[in-house]
C-alpha cells in the first residue's frame, strides 16, 4: 500500500519531499525519519498506514515496530498492540522491544487478580527468547525486583517469594551479559539476607560457573563494540559505515561459532538482528 493512498497532508513541503523520495525508494532512511518524526506528532488514525508501509520496508528494525506500538499504547488501542506484538516479538529479538512488551503487560494487567503469575509469565517468556543477550541485565534485574515487591503472607508463601527469587538470581548470575557483577553482588547480598552459611555454600556452588560467564561476558562486549544493532537493514551500497559495520558482524558470528558456553554454542541466541 502506499502511503500516497491515504493523502495524509503533511503540511509542508520538506515532509512532502520526503514522502515522495520514499516512494522512489522505499529504503531512503533519512527521509523515513523526517517522516517518523512528524507522525510521532498525529493521531495514529491518521498516520497507520505510515507505519504499516516503514515496518514493509524494514521489518527486522526493532526500533520501528517500537514507535508503532508505543503510539497505537497512547491512544489505548490495546487490542491493536496486541496484534503488533504477535506479529513481531518471535522473530525480532531487539531488547527495547521486548521491555516494552513487559511495561505493558506491567501496565494493562495489574488489576487483575492473576497479574503476579501473568507478570511472571511475560518476564520468563521474554528470558526464554532474549535473556541470552548481552543487554538484557535491565529484564533479568526488573524480574528480580518485581519477585521481591510481591507481598507473601505467611512462611509458606515467603518461601515460595524466597525460591522464586534466587531461582531467576541463580539464572541470571551463569549468563554473560553486561552488569553480571552486579547481579552477583545482588545474589550474595540476597542470600546473605536469609542466611549467612547457606550465601557462603551457594557461593561456592556458583562461583566456577560466575567467573566462566563473566569472562564471556567481557569478551563478548568487545567483540560487539561499535556495532549498531539499530542500523535498518537495507540494500547493500559501499558506505564506508556500512561497510564496517558488515565487518564487525562477521567478526561477531566468527566469535560466536568458535565459542562454546556451558558446552552449547550461544550463535544465533545472542545475535540479534537489526
Amino acid at each position: 500500500m502506499s502511503i500516497d493512498e491515504v493523502e495524509i497532508d503533511w503540511g509542508n513541503e520538506r515532509l512532502s519531499r520526503a514522502q515522495r523520495a520514499v516512494e522512489a525508494n522505499t529504503y531512503d532512511v533519512d527521509s523515513w525519519s523526517l517522516l517518523i518524526r512528524e507522525a510521532q506528532t498525529r493521531p495514529i488514525n491518521e498516520v497507520r498506514t505510515v507505519y504499516e508501509k516503514l515496518i514493509a520496508a524494514f521489518p527486522t528494525t526493532g526500533r520501528f515496530w517500537k514507535i508503532y506500538i508505543e503510539q497505537e499504547m497512547k491512544a489505548r488501542n490495546f487490542e491493536k498492540v496486541e496484534k503488533l506484538f504477535q506479529r513481531c516479538l518471535m522473530k525480532i529479538l531487539n531488547i527495547e522491544l521486548w521491555r516494552l512488551y513487559l511495561n505493558y503487560v506491567k501496565e494493562t494487567k495489574c488489576m487483575l487478580p492473576t497479574y503476579k503469575e501473568k507478570m511472571a509469565q511475560a518476564y520468563d517468556f521474554a528470558l526464554d527468547k532474549i535473556g541470552l543477550d548481552i543487554h538484557a541485565y535491565p529484564i533479568w534485574n526488573d524480574y528480580v525486583t518485581f519477585l521481591k515487591s510481591v507481598d507473601a503472607v505467611g512462611s509458606y508463601a515467603e518461601n515460595q517469594k524466597i525460591s522464586a527469587v534466587r531461582k531467576v538470581y541463580q539464572r541470571a548470575v551463569i549468563t554473560p551479559i553486561i552488569g553480571i557483577e552486579t547481579l552477583w553482588k545482588d545474589y550474595i547480598a540476597f542470600e546473605q539476607g536469609i542466611n549467612t552459611i547457606i550465601a557462603e555454600r551457594m557461593a561456592m556452588e556458583r562461583s566456577r560457573e560466575y567467573m566462566n560467564a563473566r569472562r564471556v561476558s567481557k569478551e563478548l562486549e568487545t567483540v560487539t563494540r561499535g556495532l549498531n544493532r539499530n542500523m535498518p537493514a537495507t540494500p547493500p551500497t559501499a558506505d564506508r559505515e556500512e561497510m564496517k559495520q558488515v565487518d564487525l558482524w562477521k567478526k561477531l558470528i566468527s566469535w560466536e561459532r568458535s565459542t562454546s558456553f556451558r558446552g552449547h554454542s550461544i550463535s544465533g541466541t545472542t545475535l540479534c538482528l537489526p
